[in-house]
């Protein structure tokens, strides 16, 4: 019985400082209908129950992130299965070439969810806007470019080439990365364009391409082959 009211004086004491019932039954353990039945005549500030509206929208929000998180991950993994369900390498080239080379030279940054990729190799970057636009479903509006050329290089000649090479306008380009190089450095010979770096700004094509990766890894990596013979 004194176990009871120690409890009751508790919950007491908790909703009179503006505890939710939910926030007092994580700190006592009393069920939440008996909380309720016990708080039901106390009268909140109007400053409490503003904070708990407050909580009460907060967690909504936060449940509806977590969510539409949750679904995008789903959806884009389902996504990926179905590319691979009736796959044909001939039918579907730039597929996998597209998310071989994402895999090589893409950005794989957990801290940033952009599909990222940079490369000097004009016709490599075509099959990775080809693969970006055709097989992700990429609207060119959430695409951009930045150049990126060592110290004393041409921008403008640069930006125009590779505005032509992944067939967007100067607008989608970003202020471009100027690089230091040593001296004697011949990147400029080399490369007289620099770098382009093509950016995605959408989590869905990032998670989409990540899902085609672990998919080659388990279907056609002799490890993951050998694993299955393992386990199976």
């Amino acid at each position: 019985m004194r176990r009871k009211i120690d409890l009751y004086t508790k919950v007491i004491v908790l909703r009179k400082e503006g505890l939710s019932y939910g926030e007092i039954r994580d700190l006592v353990l009393v069920a939440k209908s008996t909380i309720s039945r016990w708080c039901c005549d106390i009268e909140l500030t109007e400053i409490q129950k503003d904070r708990l509206k407050k909580k009460i929208l907060n967690t909504k929000l936060i449940s509806g992130l977590i969510n539409s998180a949750k679904k995008s991950r789903e959806d884009s993994k389902s996504w990926a299965e179905e590319k691979f369900r009736n796959f044909n390498l001939s039918e579907n080239h730039l597929l996998i070439s597209g998310t071989m080379l994402y895999w090589a030279e893409g950005g794989n940054s957990n801290s940033n969810p952009s599909a990222i990729f940079t490369n000097t190799d004009a016709e490599m970057v075509r099959i990775m806007m080809r693969f970006f636009r055709e097989i992700i479903l990429v609207n060119d509006n959430k695409i951009k470019i930045m150049v990126r050329i060592a110290k004393n290089g041409n921008v403008k000649e640069a930006e125009e080439y590779w505005s032509k090479i992944t067939n967007l306008s100067l607008e989608r380009f970003q202020k471009p990365e100027i690089l230091k190089v040593g001296l004697g450095s011949k990147s400029l010979e080399r490369h007289p364009y620099g770098m382009c770096r093509v950016s995605v700004y959408d989590v869905s094509a990032r998670r989409k391409i990540d899902n085609l990766i672990n998919l080659i890894k388990q279907k056609m990596s002799p490890r993951s082959s050998e694993d299955r013979a393992v386990h199976s």
